[in-house]
């Protein structure tokens, strides 16, 4: 929230200073605005000083939450409609701004049908003034400044929260584009999954994180014989085999595991807070759905299976080097071993140096977890 204090009376000295066909806008507000750090942040400051500029003794922003509501966002004064309440499209005034795109004033809010003009009424708020937030034909939601006398708005106010509302528009547009482009950047643009970067940055992000945990599973996954579907079908049936691959693994894996292609055919996967038996499960899982789940072309049937190195351990260090070099050998030992099988070993030590390694210092002799009636590939 805003921390600077604002005197109301130069706020109207300010005002009454401008002519109607110009808006005077507070350079702290410029300030606050220019510093802000996400779209919250910015409709948090937009509030509290639209309630100082428009001398309003209430100030309110509403973002659509789906397909029918409205929920309030931001507020600065009377809160007779407070943060967090839903409000429907249909039968509100700040619905059918949202819809139309277009301004509405009321300067008598008892002679308003509308949901939400009753409930600032019964608030003790006489007159309203709402604007929507729009940019290329884009609603985000509306901005509704009110006081406590009839007639309080004039033409002159609309068009100056009209004016400063264009520019709100436009950062929370930004902002948008900013988060638009953010996931492209961190997204395989095939598969929709984490591409390596992104899965490297949020691997950190975890290690840093000083949380209790039953543990952490980093597995590298390989599908078996890849390029012979490639080479058989074409790409376009490959890709579709990676498409379809990426689902599965996000119907098995849970919401917060991190998901990766690191390029080709290779996956990673990160679980934080497991244990060992649960990351065997899924991987085992995972395998086991792949081999039930063929992929049916015009030009025949694809039976796709997955080779799976894996470690769990029980503290986690931001090393992401050595820790892969030791799924690798894994992986390394389930393709000699056969492929279509999961590989898992406990890292006995963590890899803060080159000597980390698993049950045995030959890898491949140590402890495995094969999946369930492997199949040679």
């Amino acid at each position: 929230m805003p921390t600077a204090q604002t005197n109301q009376n130069d706020v109207s000295d300010q005002n009454q200073s401008c002519s109607s066909n110009l808006v005077c806008i507070p350079i702290q507000f410029m300030r606050e605005l220019s510093s802000s750090q996400t779209a919250l942040d910015i409709i948090k400051i937009v509030a509290h000083w639209f309630y100082e500029i428009f001398e309003a003794e209430r100030a309110s922003i509403t973002l659509s939450t789906g397909d029918s509501m409205l929920s309030v966002i931001a507020l600065e004064g009377n809160d007779a409609i407070p943060i967090g309440v839903d409000m429907p499209i249909d039968c509100t005034m700040v619905g059918r701004v949202f819809t139309t795109g277009k301004t509405e004033c009321c300067n008598d809010l008892s002679q308003s049908e509308d949901i939400d003009c009753r409930m600032l009424l019964n608030g003790n708020i006489m007159s309203c003034l709402d604007v929507p937030l729009t940019k290329n034909d884009l609603c985000f939601g509306t901005i509704n400044v009110g006081r406590s006398k009839k007639n309080a708005f004039n033409d002159a106010d609309i068009l100056r929260l009209e004016s400063v509302a264009h520019l709100v528009s436009a950062l929370m547009y930004i902002d948008r584009l900013t988060d638009q482009l953010r996931i492209i950047a961190d997204t395989d643009s095939l598969t929709g999954i984490l591409n390596r970067r992104a899965f490297l940055k949020q691997f950190g992000d975890a290690c840093r994180e000083k949380r209790r945990s039953r543990g952490h599973g980093i597995a590298l996954i390989d599908l078996d014989h890849f390029k012979r579907v490639n080479d058989a079908y074409g790409h376009n049936a490959g890709d579709k085999v990676l498409i379809q691959f990426c689902r599965i693994l996000r119907m098995v894996f849970r919401s917060n595991d991190l998901i990766a292609r690191f390029g080709g055919e290779e996956f990673c996967i990160f679980a934080s807070d497991i244990t060992y038996l649960d990351f065997k499960y899924l991987l085992n899982r995972l395998l086991d759905i792949l081999r039930s789940t063929p992929i049916d072309f015009a030009q025949g049937r694809i039976q796709v299976t997955a080779s799976i190195g894996a470690v769990h351990t029980k503290r986690l260090i931001n090393k992401f080097d050595k820790i892969y070099a030791q799924a690798d050998k894994a992986l390394y030992c389930a393709k000699n071993g056969g492929r279509d099988r999961v590989e898992l070993v406990v890292l006995v030590k963590e890899p803060a140096s080159g000597n980390s390694r698993g049950h045995n210092e030959n890898l491949c002799t140590s402890a495995r977890i094969k999946s369930r009636d492997s199949h040679q590939g």
